[in-house]
């Protein structure tokens, strides 16, 4: 059995992505971070380096989490739904109820985000206008 989960982008496709340490938001165009030769990404902001699985946000997982749950519940309810039956004589009754499915976070796009170029790896990023005017880190090779 496989089960695939998309992490959403923004309109531009855009991943979201947040800092483990310092917690600054940031995005990276989803070909850059699905790219086989990203494997770290450095934090815009304060430059630290991570595993680029380590850059998904909290809520980004919490979605993908309650996508995974419901898949699970409905695999589970798909195996037992034929077992469901009575016991003849003994009172005894098996019955499988159809899981309810809960629905996932909205993830919202952070509109305060704006585009800049980086020009050491001809790559293009979405920080925070704070961010902007200060130093920002390229995420690929961490230059700044």
């Amino acid at each position: 059995m496989e089960f695939k989960i998309d992490i959403p982008t923004d309109s531009e496709g855009y991943y979201s992505l947040q800092c483990s340490h310092c917690k600054e938001r940031f995005k990276a165009s989803a070909g850059d971070i699905d790219a086989e030769d990203t494997l770290e990404l450095f934090c815009p902001s304060c430059g630290l380096v991570g595993d680029s699985s380590s850059f998904l946000p909290k809520d980004v997982i919490g979605h993908a989490e309650t996508l995974a749950m419901n898949f699970l519940e409905q695999e589970i309810y798909k195996s037992f739904k034929k077992t469901s039956r009575k016991v003849k004589g003994s009172g005894i009754t098996f019955n499988v109820k159809k899981p309810k499915e809960e629905s996932p976070k909205l993830l919202t796009e952070n509109e305060d985000l704006e585009q800049i170029e980086l020009h050491c790896c001809d790559k293009t990023i979405k920080v925070n206008l704070d961010q902007k005017v200060s130093n920002v880190y390229c995420p690929f090779c961490g230059v700044n």
